[in-house]
């Protein structure tokens, strides 16, 4: 997979995100964060969706800070434009 492919890292990371609020670890936060500074400026690039963009950078800037129900919230967000955005696209 290339860094630039983003579907494949936009799959990636709802799988990770996913994964990570089933069961959370300090470990997981600390790459999935990785994931998302790589994510959020590839989602504003590629499709100028400045509010999924933004959406992913508080994701990965709230793990493992944020309170799990709080990061369910807003994945749940984030999947939902993937669904409408990304597949319109």
């Amino acid at each position: 997979m290339q860094s630039n492919d983003l579907p494949a890292l936009m799959e990636k990371f709802l799988a990770e995100a996913a994964a990570y609020l089933d069961q959370p670890g300090v470990m997981k936060a600390l790459e999935l964060d990785q994931l998302c500074m790589k994510l959020y400026p590839l989602v504003a690039r590629e499709t100028g969706d400045m509010v999924l963009s933004n959406k992913i950078r508080d994701f990965g800037r709230g793990l493992p800070r944020r309170e799990a129900n709080e990061l369910k919230v807003l994945f749940e967000e984030i999947r939902v434009l993937v669904e409408t955005g990304l597949s319109a696209a």
